[in-house]
């Protein structure tokens, strides 16, 4: 809220107008839920005084302004959430967890992060990835600690399709000396999510390096990761209790992984028949 402490702090402001603004950033956690009404009866002051100090802060009106004041709340809350540790999450999310609708709740929390990951994924930037992993000599899938499920799914399906895949999923010395060969005819698909470890930008920077193409799975374009990749994808993975929701990057794998089935150079080959032909002799199902 620090933009709206120096705008208010530029103003020329009235005696009405400081008691407003006093007010505003006294409770600048709630102001967005009132309505103009109910903050005008708070302060003492009349509806119009507010409606003119909204305008001099630059909003149309003050439905924009609530919606303003929430927006930023959320964003704000995100970026606290992104921040604690899944025993920090555990132990506020326990409290309001509701049992009695924890299906419903949690149905609806993944339905909300698959439409807002969906709504900024083209079929384009699909394609564009099946280019490079098809494009390229070796495929790393990296992804550590919860993530590692994400690389796990992708390399192992991947690997009906094209040779070379190769999965990064232990966060130590191991995952450098996977890595180290990296070159600019091969390819990192790297999922890396709140909060990003360490070892993620030491891959990025080693892939970036040697001059091969990175495609970043993460949580928002303004990921500290993000500078570093040719191609960015988003995927939503707030989830309701201590553990971010992986549903979302798992459907988006999913995603790439059918973009790149359906290449003629890969759906007129032999090599999928091959591995289920020699699973089924051996039942290695």
């Amino acid at each position: 809220m620090d933009d709206m402490i120096k705008k208010i702090q530029s103003m020329t402001l009235s005696k009405t107008d400081r008691i407003i603004a006093d007010h505003i950033l006294e409770h600048i956690n709630t102001v967005g839920f009132q309505t103009s009404t109910a903050l005008a009866d708070d302060i003492g002051v009349s509806d119009t005084s507010i409606i003119r100090f909204i305008r001099k802060l630059g909003f149309k009106g003050y439905s924009d302004f609530r919606a303003d004041m929430n927006a930023r709340m959320a964003r704000e809350y995100d970026e606290k959430q992104k921040e604690l540790s899944p025993g920090q999450k555990y132990a506020i999310t326990k409290k309001r967890l509701n049992k009695d609708s924890l299906i419903q709740d949690t149905g609806s929390a993944t339905i909300a992060n698959l439409q807002k990951s969906y709504s900024k994924l083209s079929a384009e930037t699909l394609e564009q990835v099946a280019d490079i992993i098809l494009s390229s000599n070796r495929k790393y899938i990296a992804a550590f600690r919860g993530a590692a499920c994400c690389a796990q799914y992708m390399a192992s399906k991947l690997l009906f399709l094209t040779p070379n895949v190769i999965s990064v999923t232990q966060a130590d010395a191991t995952a450098l000396e996977r890595l180290m060969d990296i070159s600019e005819d091969d390819c990192l698909i790297l999922y890396s999510f709140p909060r990003y470890s360490e070892i993620n930008f030491i891959l990025l920077d080693i892939a970036r390096q040697r001059g091969a193409k990175v495609v970043l799975i993460t949580d928002q374009v303004t990921s500290p990761l993000a500078n570093k990749a040719d191609i960015v994808i988003t995927a939503h993975v707030q989830g309701l209790g201590f553990t971010n929701s992986y549903v979302v990057p798992i459907s988006i794998s999913e995603m790439v992984v059918l973009t790149v089935s359906g290449r003629n150079d890969v759906a007129n080959g032999d090599r999928m028949q091959k591995i289920d032909e020699i699973v089924g002799k051996h039942k290695l199902y």
